[in-house]
């Protein structure tokens, strides 16, 4: 099975656009660049397409095997997983300028949860072929590479060591203080945080 953007409960395919200027920009950000050359940087972003997926839209099923690295560049997607016969949990939420699970794309490993667009989301697609052969010529985007494969696994050890170390209100409550402090609401004394119905 090869990852690709699915339909979900009857939505429309989702839109393959090319990117525009500010796609690049946001795209040049990403830490998957931060070591590439120019050349590299303008080769790979002249075969990347832009998907825009549709609020409640599938975009990686779990256990598809990836054939691209896939960047969000506006709007949240939802990871989750589900034990059949029960209700998808939430896992994670990949925001805008974030990597969709690198480590398993970078290797071609099954994807190890679904990716749910919470909204409608802009998603850039990397062909791992075309990174392949960027890593040949470009030594500084191969280190990139690898950093991103270790800083999953870094991540995954930390969320373990969160897990077993926290409650689950302790961890709820620094997860909604990480997100009012990217929000830029984060301050010295106590955060207050509405939670919406939608």
């Amino acid at each position: 099975m090869r990852a690709t953007f699915h339909n979900y409960a009857g939505l429309d395919v989702s839109l393959e656009q090319p990117p525009t200027a500010e796609d690049r920009r946001r795209l040049r950000r990403l830490p998957l660049f931060a070591g590439a050359g120019d050349a590299t940087v303008q080769d790979l972003l002249a075969r990347t397409p832009i998907n825009v997926v549709q609020r409640h839209q599938l975009g990686v099923r779990e256990g598809a095997v990836p054939n691209s690295v896939m960047a969000v560049l506006s709007g949240r997607l939802a990871l989750s997983t589900q034990i059949t016969g029960e209700q998808p949990v939430v896992i994670g939420i990949v925001g805008s300028e974030e990597l969709v699970m690198p480590g398993a794309a970078i290797v071609a490993s099954p994807y190890p949860l679904s990716a749910r667009a919470i909204e409608e989301t802009r998603i850039a697609v990397v062909p791992l072929a075309d990174l392949w052969a960027a890593t040949e010529r470009d030594h500084g985007f191969a280190m990139d590479l690898a950093r991103l494969a270790s800083g999953e696994w870094q991540a995954l050890l930390a969320m373990l060591k969160d897990y077993r170390l926290r409650s689950a209100p302790q961890r709820f409550a620094a997860y909604l203080v990480r997100l009012a402090k990217e929000a830029g609401l984060g301050g010295p004394g106590p955060i207050e945080i509405e939670l919406a119905d939608d």
